[in-house]
């Protein structure tokens, strides 16, 4: 697995899986995770506005599952 992974997290024990796993949890924090998921839920409902408005505009349906796919 080594070869795959690396000595990354997944892949190390001890006192290596301790630190990397201290460096990471900063990125999985709430506040972290709450301005990266505002950020990307603001970007697709912008596509997404504009991808309905669009579509009322020219009285056009819009199959939501291939959107959202």
């Amino acid at each position: 697995m080594e070869v795959l992974l690396g000595d990354g997290i997944f892949n190390s024990d001890g006192e290596q899986w301790r630190k990397q796993r201290k460096t990471a949890s900063f990125e999985f924090a709430s506040k972290s995770l709450r301005d990266f998921s505002t950020s990307v839920f603001r970007e697709y409902s912008i596509k997404l506005s504009s991808i309905l408005s669009q579509a009322s505009f020219h009285s056009q349906e819009v199959d939501m599952q291939v959107i959202t796919s």
